[in-house]
């Protein structure tokens, strides 16, 4: 799980799993027979995140995490405009509307699980995204970037 969220930075897996079995030591009169799974998971996840929020430049968006085909020097160019544009748009956004975003769409997370991990209503988070999705279609509108719908 830490990779997929830290895919780039195993250096920090371990560092991370030892904090978690740490905080779960600590937890340890709190944890619950057959929760504790869920709850080093969740745990895992939340610092794995905690992570990428202290470094900014660690951010999922690279210049180059958008880039699935290299057709040649104008496609890499083009794909990396693109992924400069959303990075853009995305930062339009506020940093919890932002975080859910990348959290659902980058992460794959469900909306029930990433507003579980941020503490977020699901109504309140659906409402987020869809105004997330309003938000960045008019960014990039603006910003002329064209998509078919």
């Amino acid at each position: 799980m830490l990779a997929r969220v830290l895919p780039q930075r195993r250096e920090d897996w371990e560092e991370l799993a030892a904090d978690v079995f740490l905080a779960a030591w600590d937890h340890r009169d709190r944890l619950e027979p057959g929760h504790i799974r869920g709850w080093l998971c969740r745990a895992a996840r939340n610092r794995a995140f905690n992570l990428l929020r202290a470094d900014r430049a660690a951010l999922p968006l690279e210049d180059d995490i958008l880039i699935l085909d290299e057709g040649g020097p104008q496609r890499a160019l083009e794909e990396r405009e693109l992924a400069d544009l959303l990075r853009r748009a995305l930062d339009t956004l506020g940093e919890r509307p932002r975080e859910l975003f990348v959290r659902h769409y980058y992460y794959g997370q469900t909306v029930a699980e990433a507003a579980g991990e941020m503490d977020l209503n699901l109504s309140t988070a659906k409402t987020w995204l869809r105004r997330g999705r309003e938000v960045l279609k008019d960014y990039l509108t603006r910003e002329g970037y064209f998509y078919g719908e």
